[in-house]
């Protein structure tokens, strides 16, 4: 009788589930994708379909796997057959910090996300229930920030080095990507906020142009929604969430999770 396979180790198997998760993102539909150990370290990614793939179509989309795998910052290597995903790699690592602080700059400016919130995302605010129009639209800017989706792939992976400065190096990822997920919540919330507000004024008017055009501008007179739009700092070091607006407050990112959790419920 042959011995049985030893256990995976946590972290493997907890480094596997990302990866899954990440090349199956990246992988077109009805194309299956393995994950498995690859002693003595790391893992093997393959691709399954019902009918072979052509080598250079199958050279793109390892290669495409493996940028994406690689900007977690694990050193990857890829070919026709298969992608390789190996240990923490310092330079990987450095251009994860580089693309986290890329996206803080970006992030910073919320004109676009107010813009396509008042808009609803080019949707028709007496099309649908003011609800799961708000709800369609917050997906639909949570889809285009990037960030959410590509941080919810490593929702409960522990990351560790035993070198102290690939260990750094994941402390201050791990850190920038706080401030990005906690950004990206912040663009969230406004967008709910904004979307709803037009759909009550389109609701009392009957004007989407007026109704558009008032939220924004309403906005833009509130001092806390007004420094966010602009991506500036609230005067006097205030929080952004400090101040109520003329008309009704910006609520929090929890309270908002929880609106829309009572909501889901009913």
């Amino acid at each position: 009788m042959l011995p049985s396979p030893a256990p995976m180790a946590p972290e493997t198997a907890a480094q596997q589930r990302v990866v899954e998760r990440i090349c199956a993102r990246v992988a077109p539909p009805g194309v299956d994708v393995g994950v498995a150990e690859l002693p003595p370290g790391g893992l093997q990614v393959w691709i399954d379909t019902p009918v072979p793939v052509a080598e250079q179509e199958s050279w793109v989309l390892y290669h495409r796997m493996a940028r994406e795998v690689a900007l977690v910052g694990w050193h990857c290597e890829a070919d026709a057959d298969r992608l390789l995903v190996l240990g923490w790699s310092a330079a990987c690592l450095h251009n994860r910090v580089r693309l986290l602080q890329s996206g803080l700059r970006r992030l910073a400016d919320f004109e676009h996300t107010a813009q396509r919130a008042v808009q609803l995302d080019g949707r028709d605010p007496g099309g649908a229930p003011a609800t799961r129009l708000v709800e369609e639209v917050c997906a639909a800017i949570e889809r285009r920030l990037r960030w959410p989706e590509r941080l919810a792939e490593l929702d409960g992976f522990e990351r560790s080095s035993g070198l102290p400065h690939l260990q750094l190096l994941l402390a201050q990822v791990a850190g920038l990507e706080a401030k990005v997920a906690a950004a990206c919540e912040e663009h969230l919330v406004m967008a709910r906020v904004l979307a709803r507000a037009v759909c009550e004024h389109h609701a009392r008017h009957g004007d989407p142009a007026r109704a558009r055009r008032d939220v924004l501008a309403e906005s833009r007179r509130w001092v806390h929604a007004s420094s966010m739009i602009r991506g500036g700092r609230p005067p006097h070091g205030r929080s952004p969430r400090a101040r109520a607006g003329r008309t009704w407050a910006w609520p929090s990112a929890a309270s908002q999770r929880a609106s829309s959790t009572t909501a889901c419920r009913g």
